[in-house]
């Protein structure tokens, strides 16, 4: 640009703080349309949610953590009326500690079905923190 005072910009840095997710069951990914459009007799493969800090962090706590119906957006997630209760304690056991973690988003993984014929939703919000060194 031209002309202004260049001595009056500033930067911020900013670092993330948290990470969100949000996936259907059926969410589509790019092995199930394969499988659809080439008739290929494979087996349906489950959408999986992908936390991933930044570089130098790791994932301290689980903020929000739902698989059932939950609602809001990312920061203001709330539980709905479907909630498997062993939403927390599986996105703690799997990703807490570590700068990444991948969960399959399926009945089978938490346990029984909390809602049957409703299509579920998993909802994440995970903390990032600098990691410790031990």
């Amino acid at each position: 640009e031209l002309g202004g005072n260049p001595s009056k910009i500033s930067l911020v840095k900013r670092s993330v703080s948290s990470v969100c997710a949000d996936v259907s069951e059926y969410h589509p990914n790019i092995k199930n349309w394969h499988i659809d459009s080439y008739g290929k007799s494979e087996e349906f493969r489950p959408p999986k949610v992908h936390l991933h800090c930044s570089p130098g962090q790791t994932i301290s706590s689980i903020k929000f953590a739902s698989f059932g119906t939950p609602l809001g957006t990312c920061g203001s997630y709330v539980q709905g009326a479907c909630h498997s209760p062993t939403s927390y304690a599986i996105l703690e056991k799997k990703c807490v500690g570590k700068p990444r973690c991948i969960v399959t988003v399926s009945n089978s993984n938490f346990g029984k079905d909390p809602c049957p014929r409703v299509m579920k939703r998993l909802s994440v919000e995970a903390v990032c923190a600098p990691a410790t060194t031990n």
